[in-house]
């Protein structure tokens, strides 16, 4: 037995038991992963995977039992890599942040901009996918940090950073009648087609709980999990949205205008997810203080530690 099938086992796991998607996530091969996974039950005596051909479909009653110590050895010795790298290497090394689209692109530049050019030695990794993802991701230890929106899962795993708050704003075409009001209202909103965030992820749960409290129904055209592709319709003259404000550009939304409707919908507090226990290196700390300058080292550390103060 050794770390790598335990590391090919929880990433099995931890995609849904897709070889396929695990061999890319863990940078190898499929018969890779299989060759160690085989080995590795012959080496524990029983098996683990319940398989149907060439396919996993699942764990087996062992299997479930033996996944938690596996995620915590292979945790463990992410943390034994940050500490060496940290003493050894001067902090050189890797680090992976688990996002969603909409902060990768709009929020996460700056601080990875500047984060790159102080420590070129910092190989950066950035894991996007929906907010609950991120949250499994650090939780099973694939990533080192997590920026997100808020999921409402919670763990005794997990420790959630607020940020700033994001405030949201109506995305419309260029003359829109929209843009001419003095002050928007969500029946004036209602009034017009909608294109949304999907209603699963926190924007789009958003924008429906305020319809939903003031007793209206919008008229959603379309639906769609990436802020692009939701500028994308609304540059076509399909309807208007509501996203946050940082995901206009300028420079590329010229056909587009955004208008502040903070108060229409609440804003979003992007949170800093860490596992409980990580071992939070120079690396980490810098990055977590370029998207969040006011959590320093002591405060994160009792965070970290489950205490609530100094």
């Amino acid at each position: 037995m050794n770390l790598q099938q335990l590391r090919y086992l929880c990433g099995v796991v931890q995609e849904d038991f897709s070889m396929s998607r695990a061999a890319k996530t863990l940078g190898t091969s499929q018969p890779a992963i299989s060759k160690q996974l085989r080995l590795l039950e012959r080496e524990l005596g029983l098996d683990v995977l319940i398989r149907r051909g060439n396919r996993i479909l699942g764990l087996t009653a062992a299997g479930e039992a033996i996944i938690e110590s596996a995620r915590r050895a292979v945790w463990e010795a992410d943390n034994l890599r940050r500490i060496t790298g940290e003493i050894t290497r001067g902090g050189a090394g890797r680090m992976v942040i688990a996002t969603t689209h909409t902060y990768a692109r709009y929020v996460l530049p700056p601080a990875i901009k500047g984060f790159v050019r102080a420590h070129p030695h910092v190989r950066l990794i950035l894991r996007q996918g929906m907010p609950a993802m991120v949250s499994e991701w650090v939780a099973a230890g694939s990533a080192d940090l997590g920026i997100s929106g808020r999921t409402g899962a919670f763990s005794d795993e997990l420790v959630f950073l607020p940020c700033e708050r994001l405030i949201r704003g109506l995305f419309a075409p260029v003359r829109h009648a929209l843009l001419r009001e003095r002050t928007l209202t969500l029946d004036h909103i209602a009034r017009h087609p909608l294109i949304m965030l999907d209603p699963e992820m926190e924007g789009g749960q958003a924008v429906m709980r305020a319809f939903g409290e003031a007793g209206i129904e919008p008229n959603v055209v379309l639906s769609a999990i990436d802020a692009d592709v939701v500028k994308t319709y609304v540059a076509m003259g399909l309807g208007v949205a509501i996203l946050l404000k940082v995901a206009y550009d300028a420079a590329r939304d010229r056909g587009l205008r955004v208008v502040d409707v903070g108060h229409l919908f609440e804003p979003t507090v992007p949170q800093i997810v860490l596992r409980r226990g990580a071992y939070l290196s120079n690396a980490m700390l810098e990055f977590i203080q370029r998207v969040a300058p006011d959590w320093d080292r002591p405060t994160l550390q009792a965070k970290l530690c489950g205490r609530t103060g100094p």
